[in-house]
Order: structure tokens, then C-alpha cells, then sequence
């Protein structure tokens, strides 16, 4: 799951976490788990690199712009390609001293009137802009199966209709994934980061790949 969840912005600490509790799950001992788990967590980071260059190479410009619209001061906005704006909504905390007969205690929340909390900015926003991509497929998905009078109902990326309509919805889907990613999603991206942040300087996009987008309407497992 560690390697999964690399795309969404998973810290070495939660890969650790995770790996730990599976080995702990095995009947290692929560010592053992820990030192087994550090490595093992490392080894797994170091292979999605060495897997998954461009996937990596486009995170890390990601993150990167992100870091800099906050460094700005700004939240981190873009749109959907149905047009839904987004906005993380991620600053500081604000944070009260509160003195009470029995003990003091700290309560901290976060307050839309706070600076923007720059490391979140970043970190969170590959696996947003991620969740935005995927949730405007299954919208076009779902628009496209009402078109065509198929039941649908959607979990995430779990789409769901009635057995006899599944072949066809396999087949919209794919459709609609295509007709998204025919544009350079990256690229638009890029221009309207610099349409609303005129006074900073993007880095050059990670080179694309070679990847016959059309190739997906043939693919058996591009979604099962």
C-alpha cells in the first residue's frame, strides 16, 4: 500500500507506520516491526523512483509550485477541467491558552484568517489535484451512463451499474478518461498558475511521455 499511496503525498513516517503494522500483523514484535520497517520503508521509496520517474519527476514540480504560490502568501487554487474551482484551504493554526481550577491546557484549530501553512500547501496538494482528475472522470462517466439511460452509481473510483450494462459502461468510461486527457491537463495547469500568480517564476514542466493515450479504450485492466 506504501508504494500506492506515494502519488498522495505519503511521508517516509507513514510508510514506516504502515509497513510496521503489517509485520506486526505477520506476529513480529513491535521492535523488530520498527527497525524492519525503517528499512524496508527506504527500499520502498527508492524503487517508486527508480519505477516511476515521470510520475515522480511530475509530484516533485507539483509540491514545488505549490511551496512557491505559498511562499507568496496564497492559497493554492486551480479548476477542474469541468470547470469547479478549487481552493486548499490549509493555514496555521491558531492557537489558546486555556486556564481552567483542575490543570492549563493548549487548544489549537485552524482559522481561514491565519497565514497559509506552507508545508501543507505543498504536500497536500499533488493528491488533491490527483482526487480533482479522478472525480471529474467519474463525473463525465456519470453524465455520459444518464446520456445513455445505464444506472450508475460511483464510491471514489468504484463505479457500480446493473451486470447487464456493465460492458457498455466499461466502455464509456474509457471514452470519457480519453476525451480528458487528450488536452495536456499539466500544461493548463501550469498557465493558470501563471495567469493568477503573474509575480513568480513556475519551473519548466517534466518532459511527457510517449504513452498512446487511445490506447486505453484496448486496455483490459486499465480499469477493473
Amino acid at each position: 500500500s506504501s508504494g500506492i499511496n506515494a502519488e498522495y503525498g505519503v511521508t517516509h513516517y507513514g510508510a514506516k507506520e504502515q509497513i510496521k503494522g503489517r509485520l506486526q500483523d505477520k506476529g513480529m514484535s513491535s521492535e523488530d516491526a520498527a527497525e524492519c520497517a525503517k528499512y524496508l520503508a527506504t527500499l520502498t521509496f527508492r524503487a517508486v523512483g527508480q519505477l516511476f520517474t515521470q510520475a515522480q519527476q511530475i509530484q516533485d514540480w507539483l509540491n514545488k509550485s505549490a511551496y512557491l504560490i505559498a511562499e507568496g502568501g496564497k492559497p493554492v487554487k486551480w479548476s477542474t477541467p469541468l470547470g469547479l474551482p478549487c481552493v486548499q484551504p490549509y493555514t496555521k493554526d491558531k492557537r489558546y491558552h486555556v486556564a481552567t481550577p483542575i490543570q492549563d491546557i493548549n487548544v489549537k484549530f485552524p482559522a481561514p484568517e491565519m497565514p497559509v501553512n506552507k508545508r501543507k500547501q505543498s504536500s497536500a496538494f499533488p493528491p488533491n489535484f490527483v482526487h480533482s482528475q479522478d472525480s471529474t472522470h467519474m463525473l463525465m462517466t456519470a453524465i455520459e451512463c444518464y446520456h445513455a439511460g445505464i444506472p450508475f452509481a460511483a464510491v471514489h473510483d468504484s463505479f457500480w451499474t446493473l451486470p447487464n450494462h456493465v460492458a457498455e459502461m466499461n466502455k464509456i468510461l474509457r471514452q470519457q478518461f480519453i476525451l480528458m486527457y487528450s488536452v495536456d491537463v499539466l500544461k493548463q495547469l501550469k498557465q493558470s498558475f501563471e495567469a493568477c500568480n503573474p509575480e513568480l517564476q513556475f519551473a519548466d514542466l517534466p518532459d511527457s511521455g510517449k504513452l498512446d493515450i487511445n490506447c486505453v479504450s484496448d486496455s483490459p485492466y486499465f480499469f477493473a
